[in-house]
């Protein structure tokens, strides 16, 4: 491992408090090619170990060891699982051993560096300042469908006793409604679940944009937290693909970020 420090994305809602939790850009890293430069994902056909060294400074700029993440499967569903130190690496250095069919972790134990790997999707940080417990969700458009935040959240009130009222959430960057767009399936899907007067759809022209910020943030608000206490990142992966991977802007030929939270 070089030492080199990538950039990483921060969250004002979480300064001073006993966290870590960013998510990285392209920059820093050494794949190539389509993956150039900071890929995280292990999955996309990538160079294994160029990942696993990316991974390695990418923890670095957090201040975590790499064999400290715990990842899920991700299958663009709304399963939380619970995780501890018992589950460290798993998916670190290898995508098998990932936690099957999960998309969405929590945990209140220190030590454990929740990670989830996004190319446009919208990345759910969570943290309960009372309970000291921490969360974290990829939300694509059947997650976010599918209400994965409120299950998140859900999953802390039952396992952990947390008040949404207390809970500090964040949404990282990802395809804002200016370059999604989306089609009629799923325009009516979205209508059937957030109603047709939600704000989250917006047409244009012959097409229709989805906002999956607005729609993650009615979620949270229906899951009890507070306006105030819901941060959005407002970043756009696919309008800065220079600085970010984006799935639409690359045409799925794509590395992926990676959220990481953990608690100190």
């Amino acid at each position: 491992m070089t030492g080199l420090v990538p950039p990483v994305f921060r969250f004002r809602i979480y300064e001073g408090h006993p966290i870590r939790a960013g998510f990285s850009t392209r920059s820093g890293g050494v794949s190539s090619g389509c993956f150039s430069t900071l890929n995280l994902g292990l999955h996309v056909g990538d160079e294994p170990n160029h990942v696993i060294e990316n991974r390695h400074r990418f923890c670095t700029s957090l201040g975590v060891g790499a064999e400290t993440l715990v990842c899920g499967e991700q299958v663009h569903g709304n399963r939380v699982a619970v995780v501890d130190r018992s589950d460290l690496g798993r998916g670190a250095f290898d995508k098998d051993t990932a936690i099957p069919l999960t998309d969405a972790m929590v945990t209140g134990q220190r030590g454990v560096s929740l990670a989830a790997f996004f190319a446009d999707c919208v990345p759910l940080f969570f943290y309960d300042p009372e309970r000291h417990v921490i969360g974290l969700a990829h939300a694509g458009w059947r997650g976010t469908e599918s209400r994965i935040g409120l299950e998140t959240v859900r999953v802390m009130e039952e396992q952990f006793g947390s008040a949404p009222q207390h809970l500090l959430a964040a949404f990282g960057p990802s395809i804002g409604a200016c370059c999604y767009v989306v089609g009629d399936a799923v325009r009516t899907r979205f209508e059937a679940v957030f109603g047709p007067d939600s704000g989250i759809l917006r047409r244009a022209g012959k097409i229709w944009m989805l906002d999956l910020w607005a729609a993650n943030r009615l979620v949270l608000l229906e899951a009890g937290l507070r306006p105030a206490n819901i941060e959005s990142a407002g970043v756009c992966t696919a309008c800065n693909a220079g600085e970010f991977f984006s799935h639409r802007a690359h045409n799925g030929q794509t590395g992926r970020q990676a959220a990481l939270i953990t608690l100190e």
